[in-house]
């Protein structure tokens, strides 16, 4: 999966019970170790526009970037009454078009257990699926908005995941056991268990022939699906 110009990383699992994250083996690997910690954020209100993939999308023009918690990228408040909107940007850098999933993951992961906390929200998204790079470089960059609301009498709060190998971060690109939290009602119970991230080797000499991404300041891989959280919404009610 990873390209050859890094060491391939090694298969990774959350240390239940430990409050550890990832194990690393390689030299060109290193851990970050991210705590949980709610921040306040941002209300607005959103107005469907009906169901069709632009006018989710169109929602994104009203984001606001969350408040950064180490390498995680903030919180969002998903209400019952409206949606929150996270607003996704993707790249798959290759040499033949590739078609794949653009999904979010609602996980909840407590010491002794994790399963999947999507029944308690209704989800809807601008894509599933898109169709990237070849010789055009097709949908670089593509914006997929995720529009989340709580079902009636959800509480907690959730580890939120994405389709994607690293998530584009100001410092490093990330690979971690989840990569922010969704708050519904009171926010507990606490679904969210300590976790770290992966990178790999940035301080490379040979990545004249890698892809660059405006803003970015690392090189970036072949054939590896990136993402980076543009901005959020978070639902008044």
């Amino acid at each position: 999966m990873k390209n050859s110009v890094v060491a391939v990383l090694l298969v990774m699992a959350i240390l239940a019970g430990a409050g550890a994250g990832y194990l690393a083996g390689n030299a060109n690997e290193h851990t970050i170790t991210s705590s949980f910690t709610t921040v306040s954020t941002t209300t607005l209100t959103v107005v469907m526009t009906g169901n069709s993939s632009l006018g989710l999308v169109a929602q994104c023009s009203h984001a606001e970037t969350p408040t950064p918690t180490g390498l995680l990228f903030g919180t969002v408040t998903a209400g019952t009454n409206n949606p929150a909107i996270i607003c996704v940007q993707f790249y798959y850098f290759s040499s033949v078009p590739t078609t794949l999933a653009t999904s979010m993951m609602i996980q909840a992961t407590q010491q002794n257990r994790s399963f999947s906390g999507a029944s308690n929200f209704t989800i809807s998204a601008s894509e599933n699926h898109l169709v990237f790079g070849g010789p055009q470089n097709e949908n670089e960059g593509a914006v997929v908005a995720f529009a989340v609301t709580a079902k009636p009498g959800t509480s907690g709060t959730y580890e939120l995941g994405f389709s994607g190998n690293y998530m584009l971060t100001p410092i490093e690109p990330a690979e971690c056991a989840y990569y922010g939290t969704l708050v519904a009602g009171e926010g507990h119970p606490l679904y969210v268990f300590p976790g770290g991230c992966l990178t790999y080797n940035t301080s490379g000499t040979n990545t004249g022939s890698l892809p660059t991404i405006q803003g970015v300041p690392y090189p970036i891989l072949t054939n590896t699906l990136f993402f980076r959280v543009m901005g959020v919404i978070n639902s008044t009610g």
